[in-house]
């Protein structure tokens, strides 16, 4: 990027006010001549109203003008592919030539050839390349949907010779709001706080956005990190259209900090790139477009970089996904406006600057391609057979994987693989697996050596060894120790049997035993359970949880049941016997779970169903607390699981409320990680005072570490020892040493090896504990990515879970770091007056896909007020209690 002086960038943003749209053609396609754009196509100024760049487009206005050009152009065709939670449209805009648009069918078709090794080499000159430009993944990224309007009307509108080939040899997708919920979030902050003349001071409100900001969605889930677990809606729907074309090269277009420049790939070699890709990938074909991209920038005057940030690493990017599809995956990020002029290092960056490098850079995008067509093509063919070639290396052959007291989470893993379009076998045969028992109808098969290996492996296998130490997100994306399933690797076929699942089976709830007068029981294992607890209350019911297995029915066919288990007691309730049956069997349909009437409260073994370890479940009313200080993401995936998940209001309070909030009115209250430093005394042992009354207070992260260190709660923190960390009390010299210790600046790069990069861990956890009720296994898989050591507690009934002796499963952790989460606690409970605090080393809800630990915090939500822990505490001498 040119270092424009100040008064010089204000007077383009001037004339970008200014000008008529001829000019504003000039400016953001100066090598096109006027005369080569059909007059008949509107630009986007024209139908707008104003000119790009000196107004954030709304989402309403995008997908208009995209519509407008399906209307009066026979080469373009915009599609609703899917709906936001906030009711938004997802669209797509297919621009190819006229013959094309008519058999975009007959070439998806064509096409399979790419991807399918069974099929015949295809002729790759009579086949499109296709190439996918996305926008706006972050919604307060914001020039790319601004290029994304430009580009659609360039592809459309031009009638050069050039334009003509790309649209003959290629078809474009052009996905303009990615995100559209947060995109209007950011549009309307930007538009609302602007000013005439513009501010271009970072500090003015139009350049800081409001806490969560723009970037995410409802949910305030980072959408780009998503393209894996698939946890949102525009996730899902992006993925089934993707799949429809498999595209040969596909950008995503981002905003990075106003004093950056232009970012392309590559990508730094090795370190940041994942073994399981063919080198061609990086060496070749990211070389090859690369040169596209240096030309238009330079033809420009902007400034750029490659090789030095950004991961290729994993599968969960919208530009490394399709890196694992046989195409090219590529992030562009130019230095951000984030508002329409602002102040950096270099210069004043304009919102219409900003705009034009993407479009520049998006035209480049197709021109490589059709260019190198036969390349891209022959390479996405070559992958998938040597995705088979690969596979047959490899030593696992088959993983096997189900757990037949929670079908539904098996389901919905199950429904996880075939969206990547994985070839998954159904368990012909009830077997039992490293110990692990697998029943026949109610696990799955997944063979490795099919086309989508590395998808598979991405999925299922852990990863240790890495090129380098410093990365840029996390290391560890497993989702099969994600969902906390039983799974178990084979070294053979022999369970693949039969044809691939082609859907999954719709679970049909039901009350096995019919009507009963007595009561229905529910295992909390079922992943659907807590959302039906809440649902029975709503409903009226009283609900009952077991704090001890026991078996319903005859000594001769008794059935086990285990902790939690949910217990509907017909007498004890206010609505009649019919009413109450007919509630259970809705509930059990709407919520695909199997309810079992009992007519005896006599247990066959373990306790009866009037026993005082049978206790009645509170109504929960949760609240959490947001807002500025608090982690955004955090916050969506608690209130994401509540709301999802539980089918619980949670009550979202601002930091700056808590002073008046009713904290009488609420069960349980949640701490995401951040800062709460505006909570001040009053507030703090205002707090105290409500866990000490009864409530729930659950803390997530650093949050823990800020309840210990307020005193709301009597748990210890390990300290950190990464050089400067060290306590230098305890340590002494050593500590000393180790604040003194110097080091070049250029070495700054290995502090990443003293990190967590977000990695996955093994616990024990204690399944009889109303925090892990549910889980059928002791063993625990959890997801890391930050420093909060917590200590063992004194207690030895409070320490929920505990990480092993040799805890790393997957990921990157600097030795020093693994140390300290060696054996340390990963939940505690801590008993505080009559109430609790449940601390919580870690993020449990991470990212909607943490399905195994989520549990835990659901059941902190829903349970935690049933939680009174022994004391434990008589064996402790004086002088642990000093310690």
């Amino acid at each position: 990027m040119l270092k424009p002086s100040f008064s010089a960038a204000l007077l383009t943003l001037g004339l970008a006010l200014t000008v008529p749209a001829a000019a504003q053609n000039s400016y953001f396609f100066p090598a096109a001549p006027a005369s080569t754009f059909d007059p008949n196509i509107p630009t986007p100024e024209q139908f707008l109203g104003y000119a790009i760049g000196t107004h954030y487009t709304r989402t309403d206005q995008i997908v208009a003008y995209l519509r407008e050009l399906d209307r009066v152009s026979d080469k373009v065709s915009l599609r609703t592919i899917g709906t936001t939670f906030e009711e938004r449209p997802q669209v797509v805009a297919t621009i190819t030539a006229p013959q094309n648009q008519q058999n975009l069918a007959g070439l998806q078709q064509a096409r399979r050839a790419l991807v399918d090794p069974k099929q015949p080499a295809p002729d790759y000159r009579k086949l499109p390349v296709v190439v996918s430009l996305n926008f706006g993944v972050h919604g307060n990224e914001s020039s790319s949907s601004e290029a994304a309007l430009l580009l659609a009307y360039y592809l459309t509108a031009s009638t050069s010779p050039e334009t003509r080939q790309w649209l003959e040899q290629s078809v474009i997708t052009i996905d303009p709001l990615e995100n559209p919920d947060g995109r209007d979030r950011a549009s309307h902050w930007f538009d609302q706080n602007k000013s005439w003349p513009n501010p271009t001071d970072p500090l003015d409100r139009e350049h800081t956005e409001a806490w969560p900001g723009g970037r995410t969605n409802h949910f305030y889930t980072d959408l780009n990190r998503d393209w894996l677990a698939l946890t949102q809606p525009e996730s899902r729907a992006r993925m089934a259209f993707f799949h429809e074309w498999y595209p040969n090269v596909m950008i995503d277009f981002h905003e990075m900090g106003t004093n950056g420049t232009y970012y392309f790939e590559p990508s730094k070699p090795f370190s940041t790139e994942n073994d399981l890709i063919p080198r061609a990938t990086y060496e070749v074909l990211n070389v090859h477009l690369a040169k596209y991209f240096a030309k238009a920038l330079d033809n420009l005057g902007s400034l750029y970089w490659t090789k030095e940030q950004f991961d290729n690493l994993s599968p969960i990017y919208g530009s490394t996904y399709p890196d694992f599809q046989g195409g090219v995956g590529i992030t562009f990020e130019v230095g951000s406006s984030r508002g329409l002029a602002q102040e950096g290092s270099n210069g004043v960056v304009t919102f219409p600057f900003t705009i034009r490098n993407h479009v520049a850079t998006g035209l480049a995008t197709v021109r490589g391609a059709v260019e190198e067509k036969e390349l891209y093509l022959k390479h996405q063919r070559e992958f998938f057979a040597s995705a088979l070639t690969d596979a047959r290396k490899f030593p696992t052959k088959a993983y096997v994987f189900g757990n037949a007291q929670d079908e539904t989470l098996t389901n919905k893993f199950l429904s996880l693989l075939l969206q990547h379009k994985i070839e998954v076998h159904e368990l012909g045969k009830t077997v039992t697996l490293d110990k692990q028992p697998f029943e026949k109808g109610k696990a799955y098969v997944v063979p490795t050596a099919q086309p989508q290996y590395r998808i598979v492996n991405s999925l299922f296998e852990e990863l240790t060894a890495f090129h380098d130490s410093v990365f840029y997100d996390v290391t560890g994306w497993s989702q099969a120790h994600a969902y906390g399933l039983q799974v178990a690797k084979q070294k053979n076929t022999s369970l693949v049997q039969g044809a691939p699942v082609q859907a999954v089976k719709t679970l049909n709830g039901t009350v096995r035993g019919g009507q009963s007068a007595y009561a229905y029981l529910l295992p909390w294992s079922d992943y659907n359970a807590p959302r039906t607890l809440t649902a029975l209350q709503r409903a009226g019911l009283t609900a009952k949880i077991s704090f001890k297995p026991f078996s319903a029915g005859t000594a001769e066919s008794a059935t086990d049941f285990g902790y939690g288990t949910l217990v509907i007691p017909v007498a004890a309730q206010k609505l009649p016997a019919d009413s109450v049956f007919q509630i259970v069997s809705r509930l059990s349909r709407q919520n695909q779970v199997t309810f079992t009437s009992v007519g005896t409260g006599f247990s066959a073994k373990g306790i009866d169903l009037g026993s005082n370890n049978v206790r009645t479940a509170p109504e929960t009313k949760a609240a959490i607390l947001v807002g500025q200080g608090t982690n955004a993401s955090e916050v969506g995936e608690a209130w994401f699981v509540a709301s999802q998940q539980l089918g619980v209001p949670l009550s979202r309070i601002e930091v700056g409320n808590f002073g008046r909030a009713p904290l009488g009115r609420y069960s349980s209250l949640v701490l995401v990680g951040g800062t709460y430093a505006s909570l001040d005394k009053a507030a703090v042992a205002r707090l105290r005072q409500w866990v000490q009354d009864g409530g729930t207070l659950i803390t997530l992260k650093n949050a823990s570490e800020w309840a210990i260190k307020q005193g709301i709660v009597k748990e210890k923190l390990l300290i950190p020892a990464n050089g400067g960390w060290a306590d230098t009390t305890a340590a002494g010299a050593k500590g000393k040493a180790a604040l003194a210790r110097r080091a070049d600046f250029v070495q700054q790069e290995q502090e990443g090896t003293r990190a967590i990069a977000g990695s996955i861990y093994s616990a024990d956890i204690d399944i009889s504990n109303p925090i892990g009720f549910g889980l059928t296994s002791r063993r625990l898989y959890v997801f890391r990515n930050g420093t909060t050591f917590l200590k063992p507690s004194r207690n030895p009934y409070a320490t929920v879970a505990q990480y092993t002796a040799k805890p790393l499963v997957s990921g990157y952790v600097s030795q020093a770091n693994l140390q300290q989460i060696s054996s340390s606690a990963a939940v505690v409970v801590s008993k505080v007056g009559a109430g609790r605090v449940v601390l919580f080393a870690d993020d449990p809800n991470f990212r909607h896909y943490w399905h195994g630990t989520s549990r835990l915090f659901a059941n902190a939500l829903l349970l935690g007020p049933l939680l009174n822990l022994p004391d434990g505490l008589a064996a402790i001498s004086a002088e642990e209690e000093q310690e």
